[in-house]
């Protein structure tokens, strides 16, 4: 993400750059950028620090100054008006105070096999690591998916460091014009990122590639858990978020919307880009549909939760139990030969939403911005 701290980041880069002699350098640019609002801004008024810089202000400082003792020479203005008025920080550091004061809302718990994640102390989802074998058996639809890898490539390789532009496609989200609703989304991203990895840790399973050699991924596998996926926790956690801010509507409630319904239609969209990417880690050859149907349950529990953080709502929902049978079972949804994720299973096991039409609580910081990033989407009346 650029230096203004919006998460902008387009990764590291970290492609070797497999040339083969004719100039045709494989690097893929696996760069994991993706939103982690760091960036601190133009270091000067005119441009980024260097030792040069330095060296020029001290001697300029020297120049100009001339004898000066200590005397204060004007009355500065409080930083701030509120405890909610950040305008006086760079986007960056906007981004971590926003991080220092949501993340501890959101805890997990587990041991092996088994992970929980809460919210305000509330139980919203329980993993059961799966046995062995239904990972196994699963492995026939990683093999099915990999067909698709010529068609999906050009995404493939771009979602591994940039998820917001896909959404950004959907509608319009620019630093200037909607700076708020990027800096929501980024947070729910960021938030995302600090719960998958406890969640991994304690359901640790391995990839697809550690079943057979002929799964042969197109991207590096990465070296963590496969169970749940990282990205469908993100990108469904995103999608959640943007469809309260953009229609009201939760997880829930958009997944079930009828077809003439605006909003609902409106709403599905970020829902079925989320299922895209997350089917995309499955084509690659990097996880299994379960750990994308894991990942897409937490990542909308979590983007309701943070509603309900931003609106100050009560009304939590008893937990999901995320678990899936080791055997072939009567519900063919089920066998885990043939379970794949889709959002029809999704809106089934999802409980209900948040309600909605809760105001955001403005006397919070996290509050304040989901308004305003809610604000920026007002419609003009007909």
């Amino acid at each position: 993400m650029p230096a203004y701290g919006q998460g902008q980041g387009q990764g590291q880069g970290q492609g070797q750059g497999q040339g083969q002699g004719q100039g045709q350098g494989q690097g893929q640019g696996q760069g994991q950028g993706q939103g982690q609002g760091q960036g601190q801004g133009i270091d000067h008024a005119g441009g980024g620090g260097s030792g040069q810089l330095s060296w020029g202000l001290i001697t300029t400082y020297d120049g100009t100054v001339g004898y000066w003792d200590g005397e204060p020479l004007r009355n500065p203005r409080p930083m701030g008006g509120s405890d909610t008025d950040l305008k006086y920080l760079s986007v960056g550091v906007r981004s971590k105070l926003i991080d220092s004061l949501l993340f501890p809302d959101f805890t997990l718990s587990g041991s092996d096999g088994t992970a929980s994640l809460n919210a305000k102390g509330n139980v919203l989802v329980t993993l059961n690591r799966p046995e062995r074998e239904v990972f196994r058996q699963q492995l026939k639809l990683v093999r099915a998916y990999a067909d698709l890898r010529t068609d999906r490539v050009g995404e493939i390789l771009l979602q591994t460091s940039d998820l917001m532009s896909f959404f950004g496609a959907q509608v319009y989200l620019s630093r200037d014009r909607n700076s708020k609703t990027l800096a929501l989304l980024f947070a729910a991203y960021r938030a995302a990122v600090h719960v998958e990895m406890p969640i991994k840790h304690f359901c640790r399973s391995a990839r697809p590639i550690d079943f057979a050699t002929h799964v042969q991924p197109m991207i590096q596998t990465p070296d963590h858990s496969s169970f749940p996926s990282g990205h469908a926790i993100e990108v469904f956690a995103l999608a959640t978020v943007l469809s309260r801010v953009l229609t009201g509507m939760g997880p829930k409630e958009a997944l079930s919307a009828p077809a003439d319904n605006e909003k609902g239609r409106m709403a599905g969209m970020a829902f079925r880009l989320a299922h895209r990417i997350a089917t995309n880690r499955s084509v690659a050859g990097v996880h299994f549909p379960i750990d994308s149907a894991s990942g897409a349950v937490i990542g909308c529990l979590l983007g309701d939760a943070l509603y309900r953080t931003a609106t100050g709502a009560t009304d939590w929902r008893d937990p999901v139990d995320v678990s899936f049978p080791p055997v072939p079972d009567s519900d063919p949804a089920f066998d885990p030969a043939t379970f794949d994720l889709t959002l029809r299973w999704l809106k089934s096991v999802l409980p209900d939403d948040a309600a909605g039409g809760s105001m955001p609580q403005e006397s919070t910081i996290f509050g304040k911005l989901w308004k305003q990033a809610a604000d920026e989407w007002q419609e003009a009346a007909l």
